[in-house]
This record gives C-alpha cells, sequence and structure tokens, in this order.
C-alpha cells in the first residue's frame, strides 16, 4: 500500500512543562520521534533476510511491505529537528505551518493530509510525534475493518505504554474507560459488534474514551470528512485543542470503535515514555496475585 503519515511535532523548551513538548529536555522528545520514525521504516517494502550460501541479502515480505511518506506538520520554529542523529533527517519532510496556536498544529495536519487527496494514497494517517507501531500488520489490519464494516465505521487502536525496567506492571493500555467522556463525545454510541479475523472472532465496541492520539482514513473517508460542514470549524471542546484535532472530527463523521478489553493486544500503538504506567502503584497483594496467575497458567 501507498500510505502518507502526518506527524504532528511540536517541542517549546520554555513551556509550562505539562507535557513533555512543553520541557526543557529535548532528549525525550528526540528518543520517541527516532523509535516512531525506525518503526514506520520498518514496515516498508526493504525488508528482508540472509542467504547463508552467499551470506548475501534476500528480499521478504514483498506483499506486506508499505510505501510510506512520512511528513512532519511544525510551527517551523518550535521542533527538535536539528537535535536529531542525521540518519532520521532523511525519513522524512518537514511541512512548516501557521498554527494558531501550538496545540492547533493538529488542525494543520489535517489540511495537509486533505491536500494530498488527489496523490491518491491507500491510507491518510494522522499520529502525535510518541505514538510507535510495533505490529507488522498494523495497516493491513485497518484496511481489512474498513473492507469488511464499510466507511461509515472507524477503527482505532488503544494506546499502550512499557517500561524499560523491571516493574509490577509491564503493559498499561492508558486510555481508560471514562463514561463522561464518552456521552460528551459520542451521546449516541454505536452498538458493539463481532468480526471474523485470521486470529478468530475479535469484538469491537465503541469505546468509553475513543482518544487514542491518531486515526487512519482510506481515501473515500476522508474526502466524505472534508466535505463536511464540521471540517475545520474550529470547534476544541475536547479536552483541548490537541485533543480535539485527533478526536473530536473523527468522532463526528465516523461510528468509532476499538477492540473491546480482552481484545486489546489485537489492535495497539505504543505511547512512548513512560508517564502513565509509572503513576500506577503496586498493590498491597502484588506479589500474591501474580503467584496466583502463575499458578493458573501452569494448570492451563
Amino acid at each position: 500500500m501507498r500510505i502518507l503519515v502526518a506527524i504532528v511535532h511540536h517541542w517549546n523548551p520554555d513551556g509550562c512543562g505539562r507535557h513533555a513538548s512543553l520541557r526543557p529536555d529535548f532528549r525525550p522528545r528526540k528518543e520517541g520521534l527516532q523509535q516512531q520514525l525506525l518503526a514506520l521504516k520498518r514496515l516498508g517494502p526493504f525488508q528482508g533476510t540472509v542467504d547463508f550460501s552467499s551470506l548475501s541479502f534476500y528480499p521478504t515480505n514483498g506483499d506486506l511491505g508499505h510505501v510510506i511518506d512520512i511528513r512532519l506538520i511544525t510551527d517551523g520554529q518550535k521542533t527538535v529537528i536539528n537535535h536529531l542523529d542525521n540518519a532520521y533527517k532523511s525519513y522524512f519532510i518537514e511541512v512548516p505551518t501557521n498554527p494558531l496556536t501550538s496545540f492547533h498544529l493538529g488542525f494543520e495536519a489535517q489540511k495537509f493530509l486533505a491536500s494530498q487527496l488527489d496523490e491518491n494514497y491507500d491510507l491518510y494517517c494522522y499520529m502525535e510525534d510518541d505514538l510507535v507501531i510495533h505490529d507488522p500488520m498494523f495497516f493491513h489490519k485497518i484496511v481489512w475493518f474498513n473492507k469488511e464494516l464499510g466507511d461509515e465505521k472507524l477503527v482505532l487502536p488503544h494506546r499502550v505504554e512499557f517500561l524499560k525496567h523491571p516493574y509490577f506492571l509491564q503493559k498499561l493500555y492508558v486510555d481508560g474507560p471514562s463514561q463522561e467522556v464518552a456521552k460528551k463525545l459520542i451521546p449516541n454510541p454505536p452498538q458493539s459488534l463481532v468480526a471474523g479475523t485470521p486470529a478468530g472472532r475479535i469484538k469491537y465496541e465503541s469505546p468509553l474514551n475513543p482518544h487514542s492520539g491518531c486515526f487512519f482514513l482510506t481515501a473515500s473517508q476522508l474526502d466524505f470528512w472534508h466535505k463536511q460542514s464540521s471540517w475545520q470549524d474550529g470547534d476544541v471542546s475536547y479536552i483541548s485543542p490537541l485533543e480535539s484535532a485527533a478526536t473530536l472530527g473523527i468522532a463526528r463523521n465516523f461510528m468509532l470503535y476499538k477492540p473491546t478489553l480482552p481484545y486489546a493486544a489485537w489492535m495497539e500503538i505504543q505511547h512512548w515514555g513512560g508517564g502513565f504506567i509509572s503513576q500506577i502503584r503496586p498493590p498491597e497483594n502484588a506479589e500474591k496475585q501474580e503467584d496466583t496467575l502463575k499458578i493458573e497458567e501452569a494448570k492451563n
């Protein structure tokens, strides 16, 4: 597939510090962005194995890799681009814009994606600059969902965090359910649905927290949204302009789904860093619970 990815990127060392992009230390933003770029490159067509008879490269996954064009949507000034290792700078093209504020960069990314509709990409992707795809079948799952269930339905991944060191919890899905958020954003949520996949039947539901910091649209879906009266209407009522750009528009124009929590790993994307998982404290009986799980695993 030909895929266009618009990454919303910002770093302001003089910011308030609420987000990592507003803190003096550029290194977390650099590392997160570089990992994001690397992960996208791993999904490209240049993959292979070794032919041991000659120790030469032999192509693999030719039918599964993608041609991915990456654009960094910035304000042209406050970025970590100059801090990136040189090898990464060839992975993308910067698209400087003039957002109302730095928190409105997402709307500039929306406009950029729509401006490329004539390029006939298979997928038009919006991503915040701290999201890392590890699943080699991620984009195939997006397209499969669309073909099976139609343009009016949109599937989103669960954001998940990992830590780089031992901890009682090694995986946390960070967009937990919120009845208040769900009712405000999607007053009349669609019913849950079950769909068959190569891994078996997966259940999806209208999430009680639809935010994922990203979305992935086919050309026909983006074209439909672009023609609606709500397109670029300036509404930033969902938490902040940052979250509104990623979630509010798609919530108003599509029926949003995520895999139900028992199937969360079917479609997940890493939220780089440990901002959420590091705040979770072990329960008093964490070791006892872990021992119980080990016993149950042994029985099965």
